[in-house]
């Protein structure tokens, strides 16, 4: 408990930072007042209410830090305690998924539609193949401690040309779901990749800088840029088994999952490649543009068993 020129902080009996932070807000603006209106009193009582106000404002200044700390990593359960609970479910999709041609279950997801109306309508649609590409078929190819990643699709088209592209919401690139990132941060209403958080992967911050590379272009040579990788498509998905706040600058969270949480912890129990990230020798390799780099740290976090949704579409 909190005691302030013997007065309870925590008088109003809450153990939650906004309570007690306006609990102190009060205490401070009381003393404020006598402070203002002590010229009268002796030195000594001067003095002691001098010093419980400026004990205050430090209390205050500090619940203000805490309560901007707790605010930053809320569970979905935090969020609804405090007021702000989950935006409306419109849509419901789900996941077959097998380990080895395995099947362990199903994923239900709901779908954020209102709320985040791009990015949830595209989920959708991959979900139900609602094109003729889906998420039927693709792998989960990436597991940390704190999320599970599915590889998402390599194409828009039917048949791996440029002839026959799907029409899909936002589009081919990821153009449209970073701008609805944007515009869901000015807005302070994105929401952040805490447990059981389903996002779409819109930008990559790792990817390195093209490269120059020197080329033959009617016998003469020429200079271009050459990408590493592409940019995300938004297509790749990301399923939270823990908060995951190094996703909440990347990814666009579209919905949660309502059911099949066991499933999402089986498939995070399934071993990987060994991050070696860290190792003095890779770091070198990188920054000298190696391209074994380059392919190993693709490798990084890969299950060794092949995880898969073998079945896809919409809860009806």
């Amino acid at each position: 408990m909190l005691l302030i020129g013997g007065h309870s902080i925590t008088s109003c009996k809450s153990i939650f930072l906004p309570s007690m932070k306006r609990c102190a807000s009060h205490r401070f603006l009381s003393l404020s007042k006598q402070v203002d209106g002590d010229k009268a009193e002796v030195p000594h009582t001067v003095q002691l209410r001098r010093s419980a106000f400026l004990k205050t404002a430090i209390v205050v200044s500090y619940l203000t830090y805490l309560e901007g700390q707790q605010n930053s990593r809320l569970t979905w359960a935090d969020e609804c305690q405090m007021g702000h609970c989950d935006p409306a479910i419109t849509q419901k999709v789900f996941f077959d998924v097998a380990i080895d041609r395995q099947p362990i279950g199903q994923i239900i997801i709901g779908l954020f539609g209102d709320d985040v109306p791009i990015g949830a309508k595209r989920f959708a649609e991959l979900a139900a193949s609602q094109n003729g590409v889906g998420y039927r078929r693709k792998e989960f190819n990436k597991i940390t401690g704190s999320y599970i990643q599915n590889a998402g699709l390599r194409s828009f088209s039917l048949t791996g040309g440029a002839s026959d592209l799907v029409t899909i919401t936002g589009g081919q690139s990821a153009d449209a779901l970073v701008a609805e990132m944007e515009q869901l941060d000015k807005k302070g209403s994105r929401k952040k990749n805490v447990r059981a958080a389903v996002s779409l992967v819109v930008i990559d911050l790792l990817k390195p800088p093209p490269k120059p590379k020197l080329v033959a272009r009617d016998g003469k040579f020429d200079i271009i840029e050459e990408e590493s990788r592409p940019d995300p498509n938004a297509t790749e998905f990301a399923i939270t088994i823990a908060d995951a706040p190094e996703l909440d600058s990347t990814n666009l969270v579209v919905g949660r999952v309502l059911k099949g949480m066991d499933v999402v912890e089986r498939i995070a129990s399934v071993k990987v490649v060994q991050d070696n990230s860290s190792s003095p020798y890779f770091q070198v390799a990188k920054l000298i543009g190696d391209s074994r780099a380059i392919v190993a740290e693709r490798g990084f976090n890969k299950p060794y068993s092949k995880i898969t949704i073998t079945k896809s579409g919409l809860v009806t």
